[in-house]
């Protein structure tokens, strides 16, 4: 942070003619101002970056057979379930009516039917798990009986 104090100082150097300090302590300020600002600009972006993912999770959709990023009234895709869901990545599937194989994965989508009405989007987020849940042996135990 500035020491706005120091600007004050720097007015008292000049005034009583100490140029050479009040310089100094200017190249000071001045080095500090230009890492903030650098700071501030770093921060921007990441606040930028941040945005556009809250801004891709909330458009994604996935419709029981592919993802589907909808942007404004047009929906881009179809991308590939498997790569998006494992890796985070959208892969593109071919259009039209053909069997689509995921070009990354291999994974081979069949042809879907024609649908008369626009199809039931839900909209899924990508589950990240923060621990392996153990399984104990009373849990084995009692799920035999």
């Amino acid at each position: 942070m500035l020491d706005y104090s120091k600007f004050k100082e720097v007015h008292e150097l000049f005034l009583k003619g100490k140029n050479r300090e009040a310089k100094h302590l200017l190249k000071e300020l001045q080095s500090k101002y230009i890492s903030l600002c650098d700071q501030v600009s770093s921060l921007k972006l990441q606040v930028k970056e941040y945005d556009d993912i809250l801004h891709f999770s909330e458009n994604l959709i996935f419709d029981g057979n592919y993802y589907w990023l909808k942007t404004g009234s047009v929906r881009h895709g179809p991308f590939c379930a498997d790569c998006c869901n494992d890796e985070g990545m959208l892969v593109r599937l071919p259009h039209g009516h053909t069997k689509k194989i995921c070009w990354r994965c291999g994974k081979q989508y069949l042809p879907q039917p024609a649908r008369t009405s626009a199809p039931t989007e839900r909209k899924m987020g990508k589950v990240i798990p923060l621990h392996t849940p153990a399984v104990s042996e009373e849990h084995d135990n009692a799920a035999a009986k």
